[in-house]
């Protein structure tokens, strides 16, 4: 039987948008109305609701901390991601960082190294941030205490990278050696899959957070952050406003990476340009 499909009006879509932008910063413009009715379709379902006004009804008699809002911003978010994805960063991470961390460690007795994958998706940006460290490792023959933490809004995202089980077609970039090194590989050739090994997994923690909260979860303060692609979603306003949160979670004269497609002119923040989208934490 064919369902019907289930349309929303322009004003209850604006409505919605507003509170998802209110929420979690996320752009909710026009032209987003056919995305948000088509993904949105299978939620409906789910809940037996037959229409948007109903649901509409259910949403807007909650708070802001409603955990149906948390599943709405999920099936509307684009979670596109790869292995290695603008390699240069990873590239940077081993010739720049890695390097400039051990002669501080031996001349300032720094501790471990702290990564934050903010906005992760599925984990393959952190796991691509272990496996960087872990070929400096090898490479050098030195070892490097380090820790990532991978947060995102969506929970389903957040499962997938703790389980870090990806199809074998998501490794097509890795070398041969880093499939041998890094990687399991299921029995089932129907549908194969691969999972990262427990080392590395064991030093990815994926974690909730919600990048427009006033104040983050975390106490730790990291080394480098990773806001790749996410900044994207957000007007300038908001752009700004968590940049600065984010900030406020970096040790000064350590690294914020962003997307290339991201820019972060005409920003006021403490941050110097030292490479296309890396920057790094100055006093001010």
């Amino acid at each position: 039987m064919k369902l019907e499909f289930i349309q929303i009006s322009d004003e209850l879509f604006h409505k919605l948008g507003n509170l998802i932008t209110a929420r979690y910063g996320i752009k909710m413009p026009p032209d987003k109305k056919v995305m948000f009715q088509a993904r949105m379709q299978r939620r409906l379902r789910e809940l037996e609701i037959n229409s948007f006004d109903e649901y509409a009804k259910m949403l807007l008699t909650t708070n802001l901390d409603s955990p149906e809002l948390s599943v709405l911003a999920d099936y509307i978010s684009t979670n596109k991601t790869e292995f290695f994805r603008e390699k240069d960063h990873f590239d940077f991470i081993k010739d720049q960082i890695l390097p400039e961390y051990l002669n501080n460690k031996h001349i300032h007795q720094v501790s471990k190294l702290k990564f934050w994958s903010a906005g992760c998706s599925n984990g393959q940006e952190a796991y691509s941030i272990a496996i960087a460290v872990e070929e400096f490792m090898r490479l050098k023959q030195v070892l490097i205490d380090y820790s990532i933490l991978a947060t995102d809004i969506s929970g389903r995202m957040l499962k997938a990278a703790k389980a870090a089980i990806y199809p074998i077609s998501n490794i097509d970039v890795f070398p041969l050696e880093y499939k041998q090194r890094y990687l399991l590989k299921s029995k089932n050739q129907k549908d194969p899959k691969v999972r990262i090994i427990k080392s590395l997994r064991e030093k990815v923690t994926p974690s909730y957070q919600n990048l427009m909260d006033d104040a983050y979860q975390m106490t730790d303060v990291f080394d480098v952050i990773l806001l790749r692609n996410t900044l994207i979603y957000f007007n300038s306003e908001v752009q700004q406003k968590v940049l600065m949160r984010v900030l406020n979670s970096l040790r000064t004269g350590g690294y914020l990476i962003i997307g290339h497609s991201e820019s972060l002119i005409n920003m006021n923040l403490p941050i110097r340009s030292i490479a296309p989208s890396i920057y790094v934490k100055i006093n001010i």
